[in-house]
């Protein structure tokens, strides 16, 4: 009996070959924004019994940097976008409804990788371009065990500052999912080598 799973997996990979392909790019990316946390405080009665009070919603920042793939031609309005970056999330404030309270007082550092697409919607790829950008990703590399799923979508920007030099920025609106969803906001900035 003859494995059907190498073949159809040969037969699949030779039809995505490519001879040589030279489209996308390769870039730096920064980013910073604002994070939705929730901090957790608790009341002490006079039995020392603490009960927990209602959870208090806070906007935190953060900032990171890291690098960007995009996939296809750059006379194309419509790329493909990588990017894996470093991100600190700052430390979550102290409530302001409880005495004890459970907070991160220290800054969380994150991996986090996203993929999406860029389309550009009025102006010209090679030249200057405002655009529409939706990415899926997730926190993954924590210190801390509190990975997150992340769904972003915004507008942006881009121009062509030489011939193979493109500047790219956005700002997206999304949400943040762990055990629950936390709204987010960034902006982005970077500088992408493009190959072809």
């Amino acid at each position: 009996m003859r494995p059907i799973f190498p073949l159809a997996f040969l037969a699949l990979a030779s039809t995505l070959y490519s001879g040589s392909a030279f489209a996308g790019g390769i870039g730096l990316v920064t980013t910073a924004g604002l994070h939705g946390d929730r901090v957790y405080s608790y009341e002490e009665d006079v039995n020392g019994v603490a009960t927990q009070k209602a959870p208090e919603d806070q906007l935190n920042p953060n900032f990171g940097g890291g690098l960007e793939i995009v996939l296809g031609d750059k006379d194309l309005k419509i790329m493909g976008i990588f990017r894996g970056y470093y991100l600190q999330d700052a430390p979550q404030q102290e409530p302001q409804n409880g005495p004890i309270f459970n907070i991160r007082d220290t800054p969380r550092d994150l991996g986090v990788i996203n993929a999406g697409l860029q389309w550009g919607i009025l102006g010209e790829p090679g030249a200057l371009q405002l655009t529409i950008v939706g990415t899926l990703g997730a926190g993954v590399f924590t210190n801390d065990f509190t990975g997150y799923a992340m769904g972003e979508a915004g507008v942006g920007g881009t121009w062509m500052a030489a011939r193979r030099v493109q500047v790219a920025a956005s700002v997206t609106g999304g949400a943040r999912y762990r055990k629950r969803f936390y709204p987010t906001t960034n902006a982005y900035l970077g500088v992408r080598y493009l190959f072809d």
